[in-house]
């Protein structure tokens, strides 16, 4: 997936990254980018003002307060509701797409089938056939152990029906392998599932785009602040491989 990316990077595109804390990381950030155009921004309503008004092809949120920014982005587009993407890689170098990421996302079987939908669209601006696993957390022979798993089970059986996707089970491992999408039980598994690669397994994490925005071609990918300045140098380039759609 990094090399499509790196494929589609267009030289001439701008694009804004916001700093709070940590400049120096955000420093080091744009000494590293020699593939586009990046400015600056250190508040996060002048940020999403100057995407608005053209100034910049697409922002990321960089070290940015988090509430802060989310704040200015629904308010701007009018929205109260963000799905959020993530570009996840394996020790092995094995990428793939993943959600939910936020504890509070992916809780019903509606926020689920959205999920689903705007992976199908994001896989698509990459030319790439959607491979989209749905995780549960048993394995189908065990309905009938907790209604918990039973529910995660169902749900995601008829998920799968539903979409032509496939039924992981509670089989990370092996979507891993097959997928480059890959959707958790709910956004907790999902958090836990993202902490656990990066910060234990020595994965690495390379920002989330915002949906519903990304349909409208609003182009604003998410980090985290603790993030190391590798993640920002290769969530500049996810942001203008987008624009470059």
């Amino acid at each position: 997936m990094l090399n499509i990316i790196k494929s589609l990077i267009n030289p001439n595109l701008t694009i804004g990254i916001g700093v709070d804390k940590d400049a120096h990381k955000i420093e080091e950030t744009v000494e590293n980018v020699n593939f586009c155009n990046v400015k600056v921004f250190n508040d996060s309503s002048e940020i999403i003002s100057s995407l608005k008004k053209g100034e910049i092809d697409a922002v990321v949120r960089g070290t940015l307060q988090s509430s802060e920014f989310l704040k200015e982005v629904k308010v701007n587009f009018g929205i109260d509701k963000i799905y959020r993407i993530g570009l996840l890689g394996t020790y092995d170098k094995k990428y793939f797409f993943f959600a939910p990421l936020g504890i509070d996302e992916g809780e019903t079987i509606k926020e689920k089938e959205m999920f689903i939908e705007y992976a199908k669209d994001l896989l698509k601006r990459f030319k790439v056939d959607s491979k989209i696993s749905i995780l549960s957390g048993g394995r189908s022979k065990d309905l009938g152990r907790s209604k918990t798993v039973d529910k995660s089970i169902i749900e995601a059986e008829t998920l799968a029906k539903k979409y032509s996707i496939n039924h992981a089970e509670i089989l990370i491992e092996n979507a891993a392998m097959d997928s480059n999408f890959i959707l958790a039980p709910n956004g907790i598994t999902g958090n836990l599932i993202y902490r656990t690669l990066i910060h234990l397994g020595c994965g690495t994490s390379h920002g989330a785009l915002y949906y519903p925005l990304a349909l409208e071609d609003t182009i604003i990918i998410d980090t985290s602040s603790a993030a190391p300045k590798e993640e920002y140098v290769s969530s500049i380039a996810l942001a203008n491989s987008l624009m470059s759609y």
